[in-house]
């Protein structure tokens, strides 16, 4: 998540902070969330501290696919991915905007983890 330009990572942090808001009243079906998943897959490869995250992500989609739900694992994968993507945000690498928007994101992935059944 280098720099300021207009990367695939950072048009996929608009898109999903877009989606997820402040992660409160979150809308969002499970196909959306896959779709959202796919692109971040795509996005992160070869980034820098970003191998944790990605792989939840592809466990997260994995277990989406499924049609399965199982919400104690998918409320897990949330909050490591929120407290990888803080630690993100942390990096030297990242810029200042970029940082508040994945602060933003952790947040939101936090908050949405209270309105799965679990």
């Amino acid at each position: 998540m280098e720099g300021t330009g207009t990367t695939l990572e950072h048009r996929m942090l608009n898109d999903t902070l877009g989606a997820l808001g402040d992660g409160h009243t979150i809308t969002l079906t499970p196909e959306q969330g896959i779709l959202l998943l796919e692109g971040w897959h795509n996005a992160l490869p070869g980034d820098v501290g970003a191998e944790r995250v990605l792989s939840e992500i592809e466990t997260l989609r994995d277990h989406l696919k499924t049609g399965q739900y199982d919400g104690e694992k998918i409320r897990h994968l949330l909050l490591s991915m929120a407290s990888h993507t803080l630690t993100l945000s942390h990096e030297p690498s990242v810029g200042e905007s970029t940082a508040h928007q994945l602060r933003q994101l952790a947040n939101a992935l936090r908050n949405f983890t209270s309105q799965i059944d679990l």
